[in-house]
Protein backbone atom coordinates (compact mmCIF):
# COMPACT_ATOMS: atom_id res chain seq x y z
CA UNK A 1 0.00 0.00 0.00
CA UNK A 2 3.01 2.62 0.55
CA UNK A 3 4.46 1.97 -2.50
CA UNK A 4 1.22 2.84 -4.40
CA UNK A 5 1.27 6.13 -2.30
CA UNK A 6 4.73 6.59 -2.68
CA UNK A 7 3.70 6.48 -6.73
CA UNK A 8 0.98 8.45 -6.59
CA UNK A 9 2.92 11.33 -4.82
CA UNK A 10 5.61 11.09 -7.00
CA UNK A 11 3.38 11.03 -9.91
CA UNK A 12 1.58 14.58 -8.88
CA UNK A 13 4.64 16.28 -7.99
CA UNK A 14 6.40 15.08 -11.64
CA UNK A 15 3.68 14.76 -13.79
CA UNK A 16 2.96 18.92 -14.25
CA UNK A 17 6.77 19.32 -14.82
CA UNK A 18 6.78 16.45 -17.88
CA UNK A 19 3.82 17.92 -18.82
CA UNK A 20 5.58 21.45 -18.98
CA UNK A 21 8.42 19.59 -20.62
CA UNK A 22 6.93 18.17 -23.07
CA UNK A 23 4.81 21.36 -24.17
CA UNK A 24 8.14 23.31 -24.45
CA UNK A 25 9.50 20.77 -26.47
CA UNK A 26 6.96 21.06 -28.75
CA UNK A 27 7.03 24.54 -29.08
CA UNK A 28 11.13 24.59 -29.83
CA UNK A 29 10.48 22.45 -32.45
CA UNK A 30 8.03 24.60 -34.07
CA UNK A 31 9.97 27.10 -33.68
CA UNK A 32 12.92 25.69 -34.87
CA UNK A 33 10.75 24.70 -38.07
CA UNK A 34 9.42 28.54 -38.29
CA UNK A 35 13.16 29.48 -38.23
CA UNK A 36 14.02 27.04 -41.22
CA UNK A 37 10.85 28.40 -43.32
CA UNK A 38 12.09 32.03 -42.63
CA UNK A 39 15.61 31.06 -43.87
CA UNK A 40 15.77 32.35 -47.42
CA UNK A 41 18.52 34.23 -48.62
CA UNK A 42 16.64 37.09 -51.08
CA UNK A 43 18.52 40.83 -50.93
CA UNK A 44 15.10 42.37 -49.43
CA UNK A 45 14.15 39.76 -47.20
CA UNK A 46 13.77 40.51 -43.33
CA UNK A 47 13.79 37.55 -41.42
CA UNK A 48 12.53 38.73 -37.96
CA UNK A 49 9.45 39.88 -40.06
CA UNK A 50 9.03 36.63 -41.52
CA UNK A 51 9.17 35.13 -37.79
CA UNK A 52 6.53 37.67 -36.91
CA UNK A 53 4.51 36.65 -39.85
CA UNK A 54 4.19 33.39 -39.33
CA UNK A 55 3.76 32.99 -35.75
CA UNK A 56 1.36 35.21 -35.76
CA UNK A 57 -1.02 33.03 -37.48
CA UNK A 58 -2.29 30.43 -34.79
CA UNK A 59 -3.01 27.83 -37.34
CA UNK A 60 1.16 27.98 -38.76
CA UNK A 61 2.67 28.46 -34.83
CA UNK A 62 0.41 25.62 -33.63
CA UNK A 63 1.99 23.06 -36.49
CA UNK A 64 4.30 20.19 -35.11
CA UNK A 65 5.24 18.77 -38.32
CA UNK A 66 7.16 20.39 -41.77
CA UNK A 67 3.93 19.01 -43.74
CA UNK A 68 1.60 20.37 -41.16
CA UNK A 69 3.52 23.41 -41.46
CA UNK A 70 3.39 23.84 -45.18
CA UNK A 71 -0.08 23.18 -45.18
CA UNK A 72 -0.72 26.07 -43.15
CA UNK A 73 1.22 28.19 -44.49
CA UNK A 74 0.02 27.40 -48.25
CA UNK A 75 -3.85 27.80 -47.09
CA UNK A 76 -2.04 31.63 -45.60
CA UNK A 77 -0.72 32.64 -48.52
CA UNK A 78 -3.79 32.00 -50.19
CA UNK A 79 -6.33 33.78 -47.33
CA UNK A 80 -4.38 37.08 -47.90
CA UNK A 81 -3.58 36.20 -51.71
CA UNK A 82 -7.50 36.15 -52.28
CA UNK A 83 -7.67 39.21 -49.58
CA UNK A 84 -5.58 41.13 -52.15
CA UNK A 85 -7.11 40.42 -55.36
CA UNK A 86 -11.00 41.10 -53.53
CA UNK A 87 -9.51 44.62 -53.11
CA UNK A 88 -7.84 44.92 -56.60
CA UNK A 89 -10.81 43.57 -58.05
CA UNK A 90 -13.26 46.39 -55.56
CA UNK A 91 -11.02 49.02 -56.45
CA UNK A 92 -10.82 48.34 -59.97
CA UNK A 93 -14.51 48.37 -60.57
CA UNK A 94 -14.53 51.50 -58.48
CA UNK A 95 -11.61 53.61 -60.64
CA UNK A 96 -12.53 52.67 -63.97
CA UNK A 97 -12.99 56.20 -65.24
CA UNK A 98 -10.72 57.43 -63.11
CA UNK A 99 -7.28 57.51 -64.61
CA UNK A 100 -6.21 55.21 -67.23
CA UNK A 101 -2.96 54.44 -65.84
CA UNK A 102 -4.12 53.07 -62.56
CA UNK A 103 -6.84 51.36 -64.35
CA UNK A 104 -4.20 49.58 -66.37
CA UNK A 105 -2.31 48.42 -63.06
CA UNK A 106 -5.37 47.25 -61.64
CA UNK A 107 -6.25 45.26 -64.49
CA UNK A 108 -2.73 43.82 -65.10
CA UNK A 109 -2.91 42.84 -60.95
CA UNK A 110 -5.92 41.73 -61.08
CA UNK A 111 -5.09 38.95 -63.86
CA UNK A 112 -2.25 38.18 -61.72
CA UNK A 113 -3.67 37.91 -59.11
CA UNK A 114 -5.43 34.85 -60.15
CA UNK A 115 -3.02 33.27 -60.97
CA UNK A 116 -1.27 33.61 -57.59
CA UNK A 117 -4.43 32.27 -55.78
CA UNK A 118 -4.27 28.77 -58.71
CA UNK A 119 -0.88 28.73 -57.50
CA UNK A 120 -1.52 28.42 -53.98
CA UNK A 121 -4.81 26.07 -54.32
CA UNK A 122 -2.60 23.87 -56.71
CA UNK A 123 0.16 23.56 -54.32
CA UNK A 124 -2.01 22.53 -51.52
CA UNK A 125 -3.22 20.03 -53.71
CA UNK A 126 0.14 19.02 -54.67
CA UNK A 127 1.56 18.43 -51.15
CA UNK A 128 -1.22 17.00 -50.01
CA UNK A 129 -0.65 14.30 -52.37
CA UNK A 130 3.14 14.27 -51.89
CA UNK A 131 4.20 15.77 -55.26
CA UNK A 132 6.51 18.36 -53.27
CA UNK A 133 8.90 19.20 -56.63
CA UNK A 134 5.38 20.53 -58.23
CA UNK A 135 4.17 22.16 -55.05
CA UNK A 136 7.65 24.30 -55.20
CA UNK A 137 7.24 24.99 -58.36
CA UNK A 138 3.63 26.39 -58.07
CA UNK A 139 4.50 28.57 -54.60
CA UNK A 140 7.77 29.94 -56.76
CA UNK A 141 5.06 31.02 -59.69
CA UNK A 142 2.47 32.78 -56.80
CA UNK A 143 5.74 34.64 -55.94
CA UNK A 144 6.36 35.52 -59.44
CA UNK A 145 3.09 36.36 -60.24
CA UNK A 146 2.77 38.89 -57.33
CA UNK A 147 6.22 40.34 -58.41
CA UNK A 148 4.38 41.06 -61.50
CA UNK A 149 1.98 42.81 -59.87
CA UNK A 150 4.30 44.90 -58.29
CA UNK A 151 6.04 45.70 -61.48
CA UNK A 152 3.16 46.41 -63.53
CA UNK A 153 2.86 49.07 -60.92
CA UNK A 154 6.59 50.51 -60.62
CA UNK A 155 6.16 50.76 -64.40
CA UNK A 156 3.76 53.31 -64.81
CA UNK A 157 5.15 55.17 -61.74
CA UNK A 158 1.94 54.47 -59.34
CA UNK A 159 1.72 53.49 -55.93
CA UNK A 160 -0.52 51.43 -54.52
CA UNK A 161 0.26 50.22 -50.19
CA UNK A 162 -2.08 47.93 -49.93
CA UNK A 163 -1.36 46.05 -53.08
CA UNK A 164 2.10 46.55 -52.31
CA UNK A 165 1.34 45.09 -48.64
CA UNK A 166 -0.75 42.08 -50.42
CA UNK A 167 2.33 41.36 -52.68
CA UNK A 168 5.08 41.31 -50.04
CA UNK A 169 2.81 39.15 -47.67
CA UNK A 170 2.77 36.95 -51.24
CA UNK A 171 6.43 36.66 -50.64
CA UNK A 172 6.92 36.01 -47.33
CA UNK A 173 4.50 33.00 -47.39
CA UNK A 174 5.27 31.70 -50.62
CA UNK A 175 9.13 31.22 -50.50
CA UNK A 176 8.96 30.35 -46.78
CA UNK A 177 6.53 27.47 -47.78
CA UNK A 178 8.95 26.59 -50.68
CA UNK A 179 11.96 25.84 -47.86
CA UNK A 180 9.37 23.85 -45.91
CA UNK A 181 8.13 21.94 -48.84
CA UNK A 182 11.85 21.64 -50.25
CA UNK A 183 12.83 19.95 -47.07
CA UNK A 184 9.53 17.34 -47.64
CA UNK A 185 10.70 16.50 -50.67
CA UNK A 186 14.45 15.27 -49.17
CA UNK A 187 12.86 13.52 -46.61
CA UNK A 188 10.92 11.51 -48.95
CA UNK A 189 14.03 11.37 -51.14
CA UNK A 190 16.25 9.77 -48.39
CA UNK A 191 13.18 7.42 -47.32
CA UNK A 192 12.37 5.78 -50.90
CA UNK A 193 16.25 4.31 -50.78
Amino acid sequence: MSSLRNISIFSILFLPFFLLLASQTKAKFNSNLIEKACTTYKPTWDFNFCIKLLNSDPKISSTQTPFDLAIAIIKAGNSHASKTQDYINKKHSHEGGTSPVVSSALSVCSKWYGGVVGAFVTALDDVQEKKFQSASDHVKSANDFAMNCEEAFASRNVQDDEISKGDNFVMYFSLSVGVIINVLGETINYTTF
